[in-house]
């Protein structure tokens, strides 16, 4: 057979599909949503047919006041009149409905009243020329018609009066073409404009059910099924609102792990990962219609309580939600021993916004911590004048020598579809001499409190761009800025002027954020991101999915980079949710030009998870530790020679780099 034979034999193939599908008004197990969409796009149809109709019969029934005269008169102009109101009537009637079935009955009571017109005419007047009215019956019946139900039984009947009156006018061979021409017309008009509405209907579904997978991703979190970062400041601000229309109290709660870390590194990730459901469940169970339980991200949870009398009545809840989650967790066959810290701030005191309640359960959490590991500490007084002297790390920070401090360190970001990195992130790293190393989230977050952030951020960054110097022309940095760099137009200016001063094409230098520092002020942090954009840098969106993850802002960031959070990578070979979670974002990044970079990788069957479903690029441990910027000219270097070799062996390279890490 021919490619043209073929081609067309799959279109009559093709025709005849869709025609039968059109004959039985399409899948009798659609969805109740398709079902809906259906209705909403038909809907339209009906309506700008009903009014077009009684337009038309509002011409007709005038014209029959000067053509007809005695019982014609009557009872001509009476069925136009019958028909305009109907159509009216049904303009109106079905502007809200939701089912299909009332705009069936619609089109087929507007179909039988124009027929009644026709044919009544023709008992009146004997016109053969106006038969070929029937004809046109039948293709406006085709195209306003939205089911088979309607459409077919309507022509049949047009049809077959029709050839009755011709043959009874004595010219049925005139009008037997012109018929079956009308018919495989209207049909041919029907089964297109059927399958045009069904597309569109398959297409909005398939956005809606797109909208919900997202809607639910900015909500929920994914590990621990509980509500996220964004649905938690959602409630707290309904909160805040309740306590001042109502005078609501309410108090805040922020719960941190204590000893998840070594469980986390001794056991992996795996055991973590459950360990962080099984206290989510505890959590969850404990607050049972007392209050609101969310994870903030990593270990941190957050419970918004209502109807607790007083300190000490908080304080046995904290005791009790203490003892609760240190009780011993069996995981996997391995036991788990953790406690956790709780820092509770009430709302007896002044009206505070979201922010400053969270600064102050945070501090009081950061005091438990240090002084009552593993016990409930309320916010007071003492903690308030305490806060105001920023703490140890602050102190330390400002008496440190930063600039020979604090150095960087490059996490690669590989292409594993071109097997080359294309890029690496620059990781913060203090080494202090009175702390040790201090771990990146905690002074990175009292240098934000302290304002030392600003002077920060451009000392490393500027370390950053010496070291990317030496790289090749066609690897790019990623730079991590704050909070604070965002809110700040001086600081923006200042790393403007760092870039410049650097030498290097400002292309190969990408700005990496968080949803929350983004979110914190958003049009200034949009001016900021511009004023960066603006000089040929990069944009990327950090985190995605660890906290707000919410799609309705991203159209509106000048971004060219989502990196999805690990804690999606971790389910992947858990729950299959997890999988499609990552897909539609990757196919969001796609529709959106935007590079999507999947975070925490670390073994060949996460990896192998990702290929399936359109991951490109790829950033953890399965390809290297963090490096050293000594390490990172090694790395390359390895890189290079294994290319010149043709070894793209995934494992191979993770082992060879290992050794350079």
């Amino acid at each position: 057979m021919s490619i043209g034979q073929g081609r067309l034999s799959q279109f009559g193939h093709s025709l005849v599909a869709n025609t039968v599908a059109f004959l039985r008004g399409g899948s009798p197990d659609k969805s109740e949503a398709v079902r809906r969409a259906e209705v909403v796009a038909v809907r339209p149809v009906v309506r700008g047919f009903s009014l077009g109709v009684g337009s038309y019969y509002i011409l007709i029934t005038v014209a029959h006041l000067f053509y007809e005269k005695g019982l014609a008169l009557w009872v001509l102009d009476g069925l136009a009149a019958l028909t305009m109101v109907a159509c009216f009537f049904f303009f109106h009637h079905t502007r809200n409905t939701q089912r299909l079935e009332p705009l069936e009955l619609t089109c087929l009571t507007l179909f039988s009243l124009m027929y009644l017109n026709v044919v009544t005419y023709q008992y009146f007047h004997v016109e053969p020329a106006k038969l070929v009215y029937f004809v046109l019956m039948i293709l406006v019946f085709s195209t306003a018609g939205i089911t088979p139900r309607v459409v077919v039984p309507c022509a049949v009947v047009c049809l077959v009066t029709m050839y009755g009156l011709a043959h009874k006018y004595g010219i049925l061979s005139q009008y037997i073409w012109i018929g079956l021409a009308g018919v495989a017309t209207a049909l041919g008009m029907s089964v297109l404009l059927r399958q045009a509405i069904l597309r569109a209907v398959h297409a909005r579904v398939q956005a809606d059910t797109l909208r919900d997978e997202a809607q639910a991703l900015a909500n929920c979190d994914v590990l621990t099924g509980l509500p996220n970062r964004r649905r938690f400041f959602d409630e707290m601000s309904h909160t805040l609102s309740m306590q001042k229309q109502d005078g609501v109290e309410f108090d805040l709660a922020l719960i941190d792990l204590d000893g998840f870390k070594p469980v986390n590194d001794i056991y992996g990730h795996s055991v973590g990962d459950a360990l962080l459901v099984a206290v989510a469940g505890r959590l969850r169970t404990l607050c049972a219609g007392r209050g609101f339980v969310a994870r903030l991200g990593g270990d941190e949870f957050a419970i918004i309580l209502t109807g607790v009398a007083d300190d000490e009545a908080l304080k046995g809840f904290g005791a009790h939600l203490c003892d609760v989650l240190k009780e011993p967790y069996m995981l996997s066959g391995v036991a788990a021993n953790i406690s956790a810290s709780v820092g509770f701030v009430r709302s007896t005191g002044p009206f505070l916004t979201t922010s400053q309640y969270l600064e102050r359960a945070d501090y009081a959490l950061y005091y438990a911590k240090q002084n009552l590991r593993g016990a409930p500490v309320i916010f007071s007084q003492k903690h308030e004048t305490e806060m105001r002297d920023f703490g140890l790390i602050d102190q330390t920070l400002r008496s440190s020598d930063l600039e020979r401090e604090l150095f960087i360190l490059f996490q690669p970001q590989y292409d594993v579809v071109e097997n080359r990195t294309i890029g690496f992130e620059a990781l913060a790293r203090w080494n202090s001499p009175k702390l040790g190393l201090v771990r990146p989230d905690i002074f990175i977050r009292a240098a934000e409190r302290s304002g030392l952030i600003s002077q920060i951020t451009l000392l490393l960054l500027r370390k950053a761009l010496a070291d990317v110097k030496s790289w090749p022309q066609d690897m790019r940095v990623s730079f991590n800025l704050s909070t604070r760099d965002l809110r700040s137009t001086t600081s923006i200016a200042d790393i403007c002027q760092t870039v410049r001063e650097s030498g290097l094409d400002p292309k190969r230098i990408e700005f990496e954020i968080t949803e929350t520092a983004m979110l914190s002020d958003f049009e200034q942090a949009c001016e900021a991101l511009n004023r960066l954009k603006a000089m040929g840098c990069r944009i990327a969106l950090d985190d995605f999915g660890s906290g707000y993850s919410s799609f309705s802002y991203i159209h509106r960031l000048p971004v060219n980079k989502i990196k999805i959070d690990r804690s999606f990578v971790v389910q992947l070979l858990k729950h299959q949710t997890a999988q499609k979670i990552i897909k539609t974002i990757i196919d969001l990044c796609k529709n959106l030009h935007l590079d999507c970079v999947i975070e925490g990788v670390e073994t060949e069957t996460e990896l192998n998870k990702l290929r399936q479903v359109g991951a490109r690029y790829i950033q953890g441990f399965l390809f290297s530790k963090p490096l050293t910027a000594d390490g990172v000219d090694e790395y390359l270097s390895m890189e290079a020679r294994q290319s010149q070799t043709g070894q793209h062996d995934t494992t191979g390279l993770f082992m060879a780099r290992s050794v350079v890490s």
